[in-house]
Formats: C-alpha cells, sequence, structure tokens
C-alpha cells in the first residue's frame, strides 16, 4: 500500500513540470559503442545506450544520441539545437557559468548541434521529459531544468 501511495504521490509533482512526459526504459541498459538504437522520441529522453557519457558543457560538434541518453541517466539535460540565432546559444552556453554546481561541482547541461530537428529551434531533454523551444526563453528554460536537472537515474559525476 505504501509502495502505490508513494507512486501516485511522485507522479502528483510531475503533474505541473513543464515539459513533456514520455515512457522511457532503459535505466542502465548498455549497448555495443558504436551500435545503433531506435529511440521513441526525437531527440531521445531514454532507453538503451552506449555505456560512456559525453563530457558535459558545450560541444561544437554533434554527440550521438546513443551517448547523449547516458547524460540523461546521469540526471542532467541535453540541449540539441539546429541554426538557432548567436543570441540563442550565446544565452543557452551562459547557463553553464551561472547555473548552480551540483554536489560534484558540475553542471550536468549537455549542449550539442542536432540536426534532427526543425531549424531555428532547441529542445531540452531530461530523463523521459521535453521541451522544444524556438527561441531562448531564461525563465522556460530554468523552469525546465529547475523541475527536472538531477532527477534521474545515477547519482554520478
Amino acid at each position: 500500500m505504501a509502495a502505490v501511495l508513494a507512486f501516485f504521490l511522485i507522479r502528483s509533482f510531475e503533474l505541473g513540470a513543464p515539459g513533456e512526459r514520455i515512457a522511457v526504459s532503459g535505466v542502465g541498459q548498455h549497448v555495443t559503442q558504436g551500435q545503433s538504437v531506435g529511440y521513441n522520441s526525437v531527440p531521445p529522453v531514454g532507453g538503451p545506450h552506449w555505456s560512456a557519457p559525453a563530457a558535459w558543457g558545450n560541444s561544437a560538434v554533434p554527440v550521438p544520441d546513443e551517448r547523449a541518453v547516458h547524460n540523461l541517466e546521469h540526471g542532467g539535460v541535453v540541449v540539441s539545437h539546429n541554426a538557432i540565432s548567436a543570441a540563442d546559444l550565446t544565452g543557452l552556453q551562459s547557463l553553464l557559468q551561472t547555473y548552480p554546481r551540483d554536489r560534484f561541482g558540475q553542471v550536468k547541461l549537455l549542449i550539442r548541434p542536432y540536426d534532427r530537428i526543425e531549424s531555428g529551434t532547441f529542445v531540452l531533454a531530461a530523463w523521459g521529459w521535453k521541451q522544444t523551444f524556438s527561441s531562448f526563453d531564461e525563465a522556460g528554460v530554468r523552469a525546465f531544468l529547475d523541475a527536472h536537472l538531477g532527477r534521474c537515474c545515477e547519482s554520478v559525476p
């Protein structure tokens, strides 16, 4: 009975969380590096993934989905962007300097170019959640980060 109550209590907190909730599985499910995985969302918000995450921060080159998903499993948020303005990219990158650091001294944010979403947009993804933006809205981005950053699944650097 207590487990059922806890489940519904946790779900009630999620009802007001920003973003779209997407059902996923695959926590701890590693596949061979180089193996392609078919995900149920673009960009993915969870699922099987490679055994090593990407370095946190801004990546000037694309990061494979299978690597970025591991970052999500570590409680991070992955920002995937496609042909956004320099001002929007600067706004996103500023979060790496201004957002509070976790207990490991990191901002678990990975910013990567991603050509599989609509041009001029960026998507914030956390484990089981995503939200699309057409321009940098600091309050909206911070609301997503506050709700989802550090909320999954492995508390490791």
